[in-house]
């Protein structure tokens, strides 16, 4: 939505008229509730009328029904959101101006929007595109995106944000930015269910930008405990189903937790945010789902993992999965026949062994029955044109005998194998390579689900399955790289959000360590992002202060941790003389928190033995809520858990129970354990121990390990090409002018002959006069006639091409995305549904880009100033989105959606890029031409050599020819500031443009194929 709407006087900003704009707007919202109320009263009226008047088996009536349920279920969807945003209608205001509408605006921002008779906004939406100024933006000139309509300017004069409480204003804030931290220490102060209910109104502008990154690219985001990461996830849920809400339903969205509690948890907080009917499970049960008929739940049953358990270790390693990746190559490698294929009485050949095998390499991603779909559509093509040819006749009876014979030559889709069993030989392999003695039982753990559904999905799925469409996985830390391998080839379709903090990984064997395997594998995209969030803003300062000092005992990177300024109690710790007495501190601590009114309380007990023992004597004295690991909901209460069940949860105050050293001994993966349980109180924290107090708390850290563990702010991944900024409203209108009249120029081509009104009488009349009294034309315009034809001829160099010329011809969408690929020793060609794309390195710091729409004609002369003495070494690799190409000094990277081409340094230091949008088109009609759109910088010095190395013409918004005619021997040359050159072969007409409003481009005339070579200088 834009912000334009009917002209409206501004509401003030002293107090009395704030007091005033929040009793109107609860009034309306009242308004608004009790219409709502009564249509929804109505529509129930009309359902039970339905049901008294109509028959079960009633067509007529059941379809009356149904339409009336469907319309009382929405209407009741939005009553739950207006009684939310009846409670406290707003919490942030915006004013600025808009120099096209030449007025001042104000908006109100709360959790749902509010209007005024349907057609006066008077609250907007939080995920509004012009509420993101409130989040992002300082005082000032600042920019917002529409989709659709483009990106608008406003100068932002007032943020405010507001405290209401019980239908009464509070107090409000002016402020540069969102929240400062007297406001937020002010909201975390209060219980765990008012925190909750203030999320919206403190999001902070390093969350909103993960919030609103597009849901059409992969995220992961490493986040401190308290940081907010499972709340940024489910608000970037409700963000994109409210701004994509044509290519996203709540059913393409898969939560993943760690365990059940957090993911009930999260339960409580997607109604809040306007989110009903997101798929929520753990893991195991993802991939459980994944397996579909092949899973028995009367055969199979699901284990946790344990900390220390050594095959999990292995099992949930990356190495794994690679080695269940090369075995199912080697399988498939043996399954499929691979002879050559002759027809039986003429003996003529129709499939070569090297031919069945270079199928098999090109299509390797492929699943089992994918692939010999792919050989049998080879083969059923090679028998057609041999059963059906001119040359040689079959009987009718033998060419369907011979159609079928070939059409299940390489086998039915349909595996029948079992995919228990090829797993069981997987791993009896794998207990020879790696001395082990693993055997498939019924108890199967998560990494054996994750390798199951694996198999299932590359060699037995035959008929592929809508699954979701974005998985956002939360606690990312605690699933191996197994299972994101698994993930990635399972739901290659879907994006992905993943939110984790390494600091917390629990399983440290199998769990994730860092982010580096993970974002290599989850971020292949220009635009995929990683982001940290290093701001806490759960624990106070003393409990924050605790909590890092247990994890800078451990011997391994940390990342920075920024407690927002929130002071509080020391963290006590107790010594107790024996069990007893721990138990006895723990039930008086207890009550006196209650007596606090605090009302979030957990026990945390290092594992389940220890928590169930601690709940029975404790619940003689305290009410406590039942645990169960698989139905607790988080809730008010007391609770008594292990720490591998508080993940992702936040309680008032927590009580850490005999935190001993044979509890927790001084190791690495006792650190992280440790500071889990630490990092879970809002306010208070108490730790209770017998014994001897583990050395993780008691022991101090020279400064020398805190520093030389501190994990620096790593790089941002830097998009391979820079993300294309939001186009103006003036340059999208403009867009669309361009559109029409290339069509308008394409119609003139294609279409019937345009009506052209023929001269006047008087105009012919001044024609043959002007012919009879000699008039001649001026000798000046003769001369400059004959100037520009003698230039034209020598050298068009500098020359200054026609304004009509510039517009690249219109054209239908053009599909360049890669199809298949082949290559030879000399170079790599890419073919497209639009062409074929040749790439051949030159020499080290020199490749040759070729294009053409059928065969390549004969290429021209590589230019003597770049021709190599010998071949130069190169090498390519292919993956499932990319094409890279390697010589000494240049790396090509192809993007296989687009067919664009990125060019870098051997050091990947971007130096170029071609247009994504369309990086090359090539038209015939009404004569040959060529372009090719590069993503040149505006601060890019881009010059053109002339005819002597001494001459160069600046390129610098403009649209110049480059070439020096059609008898120079000297190609065209642009040299850039980033250190490279691109050159074209002499005596082609070569036109570069870099005027923004025609596009940025090089331009061939009277070219059948775009040829020029891309040379690095660095």
């Amino acid at each position: 939505m834009s912000h334009k709407g009917q002209t409206k006087r501004l509401p003030g900003v002293s107090l009395e008229e704030e007091t005033k704009m929040l009793s109107d707007i609860l009034a309306i919202a009242d308004d608004n509730l009790n219409r709502t109320k009564a249509f929804v009263q109505n529509l129930a009226d009309e359902l039970h009328e339905l049901k008294e008047v109509y028959d079960v088996e009633d067509k007529e009536g059941l379809a009356l029904w149904f339409n009336a349920d469907a319309r009382f279920q929405q209407v009741r969807q939005e009553l739950l959101r207006m009684e939310r945003s009846r409670k406290k209608p707003y919490f942030g205001r915006i004013d600025f101006s808009d120099a096209n509408l030449l007025k001042q605006e104000c908006y109100y921002i709360g959790k749902s929007a509010i209007s005024k008779e349907a057609a006066e906004l008077i609250v907007i939406d939080w995920r509004a595109p012009i509420a993101s100024v409130y989040y992002e933006k300082s005082l000032g000139v600042c920019t917002y995106s529409v989709k659709g309509e483009g990106a608008f300017e406003i100068e932002l004069s007032r943020k405010r944000t507001y405290e209401i409480e019980n239908d009464r204003l509070k107090d409000f804030f002016d402020s540069d930015v969102v929240a400062n931290d007297e406001l937020l220490t002010k909201y975390l102060a209060r219980n765990k269910r008012a925190v909750l209910s203030e999320i919206i109104a403190t999001i902070q502008q390093e969350q909103n930008e993960i919030i609103r990154k597009k849901p059409q690219h992969n995220v992961i985001v490493q986040g401190g405990a308290g940081s907010g990461k499972t709340t940024v996830a489910m608000h970037r849920i409700s963000y994109i189903l409210y701004n994509y809400d044509l290519e996203f339903k709540p059913k393409d969205f898969y939560i993943i937790g760690s365990n059940r509690i957090l993911l009930n948890y999260i339960t409580g907080i997607l109604p809040d945010l306007d989110v009903y009917g997101a798929s929520q499970m753990t893991m195991e049960q993802l991939f459980i789902r994944l397996l579909y008929e092949d899973w028995d739940k009367q055969k199979f049953t699901v284990k946790s993992l344990n900390k220390g358990d050594k095959p999990a270790c292995v099992k949930g390693s990356f190495s794994w999965f690679h080695d269940l990746e090369d075995f199912c190559g080697r399988y498939e490698w043996n399954y499929i026949p691979r002879e050559d294929i002759f027809t039986e009485k003429k003996h003529r050949l129709l499939m070569s062994r090297a031919m069945i095998e270079k199928l098999l390499k090109e299509f390797h991603f492929l699943s089992l029955p994918d692939k010999l779909d792919k050989l049998t559509e080879h083969l059923m093509a090679k028998a057609e044109n041999e059963i059906y040819g001119k040359y040689h006749t079959y009987p009718l009876e033998e060419q369907k005998a011979l159609l079928r014979y070939y059409q299940t030559y390489f086998g039915k889709r349909e595996w029948k194998g079992s995919i228990f069993e090829l797993y069981d030989n997987f791993l009896r392999e794998q207990n020879v390579k790696r001395n082990m003695s693993l055997s498939l039982g019924t108890e199967l753990d998560l990494y054996d689900l994750a390798a199951l559904a694996y198999l299932y999905k590359r060699i037995k799925e035959t008929e592929v399955i809508q699954e979701a469409s974005h998985v956002v996985i939360d606690e990312a830390q605690d699933f191996g790289m197994m299972v994101y391998g698994a993930l990635k080839y399972c739901l290659s379709k879907c994006t992905y959000t993943i939110m984790g903090d390494v600091s917390q990984n629990i399983y440290f064997d199998y769990g994730l360590t860092d982010w580096e395997e993970l974002r290599s594998l989850m971020l292949p995209g220009m635009f995929d992002y990683f982001g940290i969030l290093k701001k806490s803003y759960r624990n106070t300062v003393e409990i924050s202060s605790f909590a890092i000092n247990i994890l800078q005992h451990g011997n391994f990177p940390i990342y920075p941790v920024e407690p927002i300024i929130r002071h509080g109690n020391e963290v006590r710790i107790t010594k107790c003389e024996d069990e007893e007495q721990l138990v006895s501190e723990t039930a008086d601590t207890i009550l006196q928190w209650q007596e606090k009114e605090y009302e979030t309380i957990a026990v945390i007990c290092r594992d389940e033995e220890e928590a169930a023992k601690v709940s029975e004597k404790l619940r003689k004295r305290v009410e406590l809520r039942d645990f169960n690991s698989e139905t607790e909901e988080f809730g008010r209460g007391v609770m008594v858990l292990p720490i591998e069940y508080t993940k992702g949860l936040e309680f008032d105050v927590v009580l850490l129970f005999n935190a001993d050293d044979k509890n927790y001994p001084a190791e690495d993966g006792f650190a992280k354990l440790l500071y889990v349980a630490a990092t879970r109180a809002l306010h208070e924290m108490v730790v209770l121990y017998s014994g001897r107090l583990t050395d993780l708390i008691a022991a101090p850290v020279s400064e020398e390990k805190k520093q030389k563990y501190l994990m620096e702010q790593p790089k941002p991944v830097i998009p391979l090409m820079p993300e294309e900024q939001p186009k103006s409203k003036k340059e999208m209108e403009l867009e669309l002018a361009l559109d029409g009249q290339r069509e308008m120029e394409l119609r003139n081509r294609i279409g019937p002959k345009r009506i052209v009104v023929q001269n006047s009488g008087a105009e012919k009349i001044s024609e043959k006069t002007q012919a009879k009294s000699g008039i001649r034309t001026p000798i000046r315009k003769i001369a400059a006639s004959q100037n520009m034809k003698s230039r034209t001829e020598n050298s068009e160099f500098g020359g200054m091409p026609d304004t009509t010329s510039l517009r690249p011809l219109g054209h239908s969408n053009l599909n360049l995305s890669v199809r298949w690929l082949t290559s030879n020793k000399s170079y790599v060609e890419l073919t497209n549904s639009y062409g074929v794309l040749r790439i051949t390195p030159i020499s080290d710091d020199t490749v040759r880009v070729s294009f053409a729409r059928e065969l390549f004609d004969d290429l021209a002369d590589i230019p003597a100033e770049i021709a190599a003495t010998s071949r130069p070494g190169w090498s390519f690799r292919e993956t499932k989105d990319r094409v890279e190409l390697r010589t000494g000094k240049l790396y090509l990277f192809i993007d296989k959606k687009t067919g664009a081409i990125s060019f870098y340094t051997a050091k990947e230091e971007l130096l170029l890029a071609e247009s994504i949008r369309l990086p090359r088109q090539i038209e015939k009609l009404p004569k040959n031409q060529t372009w090719t759109y590069f993503n040149w910088s505006p601060k890019e010095i881009l010059k053109a050599r002339g005819p002597s190395d001494k001459e160069w013409l600046n390129l610098k918004d403009t649209a110049r020819y480059i070439s020096l005619g059609a008898k120079s021997e000297r190609p065209a040359c642009i040299i850039s500031n980033n250190g490279y050159q691109i050159l074209v072969p002499a005596g082609r007409r070569t036109m570069c443009c870099t005027l923004s409003v025609y596009g940025s481009y090089l331009h061939t005339e009277g070219e059948e194929q775009i040829d020029y070579f891309f040379r690095t200088a660095l």
